[in-house]
């Protein structure tokens, strides 16, 4: 299951509107032993996001969380490749009518080159891409 920007802070930031939902939801997908997947520029735009928007003690605690996770088997974390960043491009232009971000791109065509069809995030685009949401909220 691929792990989006939105989850990632809704779960660090107390006061996200999808807080509590995303805690209950990563709770479940760990007691289940769900591996999680995410890429570069989902890191990258999560730390920037949190820097920007709740401090710098929320971006270091999210390094730390995908340390963490990454450490365990928890999280298997992609790097980006040239094969990866032209899925992602060919995968933007192919959908000219999202406001798809590189971040979104690359995660999606991460996701799909593992056989993932779920997304862990709050993203509505991902849906219109054809990956089931997690959680409803």
């Amino acid at each position: 299951m691929h792990v989006d920007t939105g989850a990632f802070i809704a779960l660090i930031w107390t006061r996200d509107r999808a807080h509590t939902a995303m805690r209950e939801a990563f709770a479940q997908l760990r007691a289940a032993g769900t591996r999680l997947l995410s890429c570069d520029p989902v890191i990258g735009e999560t730390a920037t996001r949190l820097r920007y928007d709740v401090g710098l003690d929320a971006a270091l605690r999210f390094h730390e969380l995908v340390e963490q996770a990454a450490t365990v088997g928890q999280l298997e974390l992609v790097e980006s490749s040239p094969q990866l960043r032209a899925a992602a491009f060919e995968l933007m232009g192919s959908y000219d009518g999202l406001s798809l971000s590189y971040a979104d791109a690359v995660g999606a065509a991460a996701a799909r080159a593992r056989g993932c069809d779920t997304v862990l995030g709050l993203d509505g685009d991902f849906r219109v891409l054809g990956f089931r949401l997690l959680p409803d909220c």
